[in-house]
């Protein structure tokens, strides 16, 4: 398995806006081939980070929905996110 890691930087300004849009999004994500399992976090000591991991059956899979990511970065400005990271890593064991 493959997971997309991604580390984001919210607009606390635009925060109702983000929580609002979650749902769909998540909706979204789920609808890509490949996908296993999702996780949207908010970092405890800076809820203006947001670390998500995006686990794929493959890696080509993975890829796939990283550039779909990319590509979306406007819509992602659009409502106070913005990637600071969003790498492809390769889950090596899980619990």
């Amino acid at each position: 398995m493959f997971a997309v890691a991604g580390t984001w930087t919210l607009d606390s300004d635009m925060r109702e806006r983000q929580v609002e849009a979650l749902p769909a999004l998540i909706a979204g994500v789920r609808q890509n081939e490949g996908f296993v399992r999702g996780f949207w976090t908010e970092d405890v000591d800076d809820s203006a980070v947001s670390l998500t991991f995006i686990v794929f059956e493959t890696l080509e899979q993975a890829r796939a929905f990283r550039e779909a990511v990319l590509a979306n970065a406007p819509a992602q400005a659009e409502s106070g996110v913005d990637r600071a990271s969003l790498r492809i890593v390769k889950v090596t064991a899980d619990a």
